[in-house]
């Protein structure tokens, strides 16, 4: 099953907004472990890219040794 763009950033934005309420309104333990899993998330986006940038530049490094 594949997400449309669309679907994506309703579902985004709405865990954003239950997010911030349950954790910065209400005060909630579910908000804070929402707001962990916010944290693993990014934490985690940021390495893969941090990787995939990596991975581009030996890809070139090494094409570029062999000409």
């Amino acid at each position: 099953m594949k997400i449309n763009k669309k679907q994506f950033w309703i579902l985004a934005i709405s865990y954003a907004a239950v997010t911030f309420i349950l954790n910065n309104v209400l005060h909630t333990t579910i908000g804070s472990f929402l707001m962990q899993l916010s944290s693993l998330a990014l934490a985690l986006g940021l390495m893969l890219f941090t990787y995939k940038i990596l991975e581009i530049l030996i890809k070139q490094f090494i094409y570029n040794r062999k000409k």
